[in-house]
């Protein structure tokens, strides 16, 4: 005898899907909170700034306010990292598969000569 699957409202859901949801929902308003915080920050210490207009207030402001710049040298990293990691990988990636089907190491690199052309009709004083 055949047993079926159960009718799809019956089906039970697997655990991770609204969790995994949820995660992705309260980390994109984390951030969104991280960076009105950072710009309204910044649009504080620019509106101080120009109210002062001297050097004193530059120095205090820079004082307080030089480890706000961890925000965005945070989220620039990130994918900087990523891109790094990615080519290393590719790279890896690469020389796995040259041993394992047993390929020379690497291909000379094609050499253009566009700087003898550029020399030769293009000379200086002619």
């Amino acid at each position: 005898m055949a047993v079926g699957q159960p009718p799809r409202r019956y089906r039970p859901t697997l655990v991770g899907e609204g969790a995994l949801r949820r995660t992705n929902d309260e980390t994109s308003a984390a951030w969104a909170f991280i960076w009105v915080l950072f710009a309204f920050k910044m649009a504080t210490v620019f509106m101080i700034y120009w109210a002062a207009r001297d050097y004193e207030a530059a120095v205090l402001l820079t004082a307080t306010t030089w480890f706000w710049l961890g925000i965005p040298a945070f989220a620039c990293a990130a994918p900087l990292a990523f891109r790094y990691r990615l080519v290393r990988v590719r790279a890896r990636r690469e020389r796995l598969r040259r041993a394992e089907w047993l390929l020379e190491a690497d291909p000379a690199p094609v050499r253009r000569r566009t700087g003898a052309r550029w020399r030769s009709r293009f000379r200086w004083g002619r």
